[in-house]
């Protein structure tokens, strides 16, 4: 999937989400109004089970589907679906909860509370997906390899921020034996959980050792960009003949 099409899909997905947590409860109460049902009771309850107990879940899981296929297919496109594929898909698992908290109630994400609980795994793919729709396949430099400090860092931090966000998932002992059908893995990740956010903490209990891993990744990122900011930009013809070769 190039650039253009991936950031189509992205866009695509982003706005299934925000009108599914912004507009479909303002469209639920419009269609009360203009029904009347609420002068009887009970008579809305239909139209409150199709919108908010069907269409709306329908919505904002469709979306989370619509960007983690479009951000793997960006990826096998790029030829980094064998380690990167993983990784995006742990960080779309630990930031389901908070997407799914925010369509849940869109006011909550301008309160100070809540983005300061946003999960870093949630910060590591809005960085990484933010990258990936760069035109990086028109540039005669590789995505991700400008060189071997730089591939090793951005993966280190990667890995890191995968783990950050397994261990910050109070949901993720829960969904795992009830996904598994085994509760006897949802005690062995309830125990082991507190032991890793001490080891990705530094011992400390604070989130700055993560955010500090976080700044790693972006400047890495960055400087992955350089070289394709500062080499001369292939002609529309190139592109076009390079296109139809692949």
């Amino acid at each position: 999937m190039f650039a253009g099409r991936y950031l189509w899909w992205m866009l695509m997905g982003i706005g299934i989400f925000m009108f599914a947590a912004l507009s479909l409860d303002y469209i639920t109460w419009l269609m009360i109004q203009l029904s009347g049902c609420g002068d009887m009771a009970g008579a809305c309850e239909p139209v409150l089970r199709l919108i908010s107990g069907m269409l709306k879940p329908a919505c904002i899981w469709a979306a989370i589907g619509v960007l983690f296929m479009a951000t793997l297919l960006r990826l096998h496109a790029l030829s980094l679906i064998w380690f990167w594929g993983p990784i995006v898909a742990v960080w779309f698992v630990a930031s389901t909860p908070i997407l799914l908290f925010v369509a849940a109630d869109a006011a909550a994400l301008t309160q100070p509370a809540t983005l300061a609980v946003l999960p870093v795994a949630l910060l590591f793919l809005a960085t990484f997906v933010t990258y990936l729709m760069f035109a990086l396949e028109d540039g005669d430099i590789l995505p991700l390899a400008a060189s071997v400090p730089l591939r090793l860092t951005l993966r280190l931090t990667a890995v890191y921020g995968a783990l950050a966000g397994l261990a910050f998932m109070p949901e993720l002992s829960r969904v795992a034996g009830t996904l598994l059908d085994m509760p006897a893995i949802s005690v062995v990740i309830a125990l082991a959980q507190p032991y890793l956010q001490t080891v990705l903490t530094l011992g400390t209990g604070s989130m700055a050792p993560a955010y500090a891993v976080l700044a790693a990744f972006i400047a890495a990122l960055a400087a992955c960009l350089l070289p394709h900011a500062a080499a001369p930009q292939p002609s529309r013809s190139a592109i076009m003949l390079r296109r139809s070769r692949r």
